[in-house]
């Protein structure tokens, strides 16, 4: 009975130390204004399939490298609901901007210069995220069968 008492009392005398270092560590932590700020800007023309799915890997992206999240859709005449779930998400609380000037096929140089720029019309473009890439492989592009 009384190992179990002391047992109880060492993982709270823990928890508190562990509370305690936390809560230091979060006041001695710079101002969230000091963070590297990383912006999208992402180009959609119907893709309802797949936009919130990229929305939720750049959240989880931003999440883990402990970087603020900003971005930017522009919509170039989606006839599906695109534009809906990104509305929804940004109700949801996910920092997008919806843009309403649509740039032409050609992405111009101010555009890039403000952030990274992922066109989705391009189908061979990708986004590349850390956390997507699993040990020991060789990189985004890497081909099946080892070669």
């Amino acid at each position: 009975m009384v190992a179990q008492l002391i047992w109880i009392a060492a993982v709270y005398a823990s928890a508190v130390a562990i509370i305690h270092m936390l809560h230091s560590r979060e006041q001695t932590r710079q101002t969230p204004r000091a963070r590297k700020w990383i912006h999208y800007i992402l180009i959609t023309r119907n893709h309802e399939s797949v936009v919130e799915g990229y929305i939720r890997a750049l959240n989880v992206c931003a999440l883990l490298t402990g970087k603020r999240l900003r971005m930017t859709f522009m919509d170039d005449s989606s006839s599906d609901g695109t534009l809906e779930i990104v509305s929804r998400m940004a109700l949801n609380g996910s920092p997008i901007d919806l843009a309403k000037s649509m740039p032409t096929l050609q992405v111009d140089e101010v555009l890039m210069q403000q952030g990274i720029v992922v066109d989705l019309r391009l189908s061979e473009q990708q986004i590349k995220l850390p956390f997507m890439r699993t040990t020991g492989s060789r990189g985004y592009g890497s081909k099946r069968g080892g070669r």
